[in-house]
């Protein structure tokens, strides 16, 4: 989960370290304190249940770069969070892991160009965006470099030499 700068307003209840055999009684935050982004830990029970708390989620932040076509984006996380904006819950890690692998590829990137055009990233940016099967069953191989799988995305949708060609000459590669 991330919060914005309770670290600061409630020291009290927000730990650097969780205690010996209490690990299940904490759950994990990322947080800003002093401007830096740092973890901290907080009683479970300090927090409402609710069905994303122990799901694995990609954040991205709000706000992000210019607008322009296939910017990189500012370091996608997974985990779970109340001021960026969640792609999720999941289930398992690896499905996790596979969305932001699709976050990254040049593909993606490009297709919520479409609609972005300024440094914000609502969820209306995303439409364009097809949704994948991230899971085993998919027609498409999770588990290849970012770049090969953009490659199975480009063959998937059926693009031309010359769009491939737009895509891999505009759009930054992001690791």
């Amino acid at each position: 989960m991330i919060v914005s700068n309770s670290f600061g307003k409630l020291p009290e209840i927000f730990l650097k370290d969780v205690p010996e055999n209490a690990s299940n009684r904490y759950i994990k935050i990322l947080g800003r304190l002093n401007g830096h982004r740092l973890y901290r830990y907080i009683r479970r029970e300090y927090v409402l249940n609710n069905a994303y708390i122990d799901k694995y989620k990609i954040m991205l932040p709000e706000a992000n770069g210019t607008g322009a076509i296939g910017e990189v984006l500012s370091t996608p996380l997974i985990g779970a969070t109340d001021t960026f904006i969640s792609i999720g819950p999941f289930e398992d890690k690896v499905t996790a892991e596979n969305v932001l692998k699709y976050i990254k590829t040049k593909f993606a990137r490009t297709m919520l160009g479409v609609k972005k055009v300024t440094q914000h990233n609502p969820r209306a940016t995303w439409v364009k965006v097809p949704m994948q099967d991230f899971t085993k069953n998919s027609d498409i191989d999770w588990s290849q470099s970012i770049h090969d799988i953009d490659q199975q995305l480009y063959k998937k949708y059926g693009l031309t030499d010359e769009e491939i060609n737009f895509i891999e000459t505009k759009v930054q590669a992001m690791d």
